[in-house]
């Protein structure tokens, strides 16, 4: 039976800190999340291109470099671009190339953006 200060679904003989299948869900982090798409972009570059994952690592960070967006965004953009694409030959260097050129910034409103938009307005007297 379980402790009244083990969550559900947890028996007392879990570890410390386990968690039951219930909360699985909410225990995985965005920053996990995030590695595991890159390791997975990293995976397709390095079978695409033939390349080491020290060069793939590479190819990513230039596309997230060139659209000024973190790798994890830029990673998660070509993973979604070569699942859109219909492309039945499976992922070619083409596909992978197309993907790679389709890493754009993501708009974010104005209004949240915490940097000065342009130049001041202001003259100096």
């Amino acid at each position: 039976m379980p402790s009244i200060n083990q969550p559900r679904g947890v028996s007392a003989e879990d570890p410390p800190g386990a968690i039951g299948p219930d909360q699985a869900d909410e225990a995985v982090s965005p920053a996990l999340l995030g590695e595991t798409m890159i390791e997975r972009a990293k995976t397709v570059v390095v079978v695409a291109r033939r390349c080491d994952e020290d060069q793939a690592a590479q190819i990513l960070l230039d596309a997230a470099s060139e659209a000024h967006i973190p790798l994890r965004m830029a990673a998660d953009q070509v993973m979604s671009a070569l699942q859109a694409d219909d492309d039945r030959a499976g992922i070619t260097q083409d596909t992978l190339a197309h993907a790679l050129g389709s890493v754009r910034p993501v708009e974010r409103p104005r209004d949240q953006d915490p940097l000065p938009s342009g130049p001041s307005t202001d003259k100096a007297a």
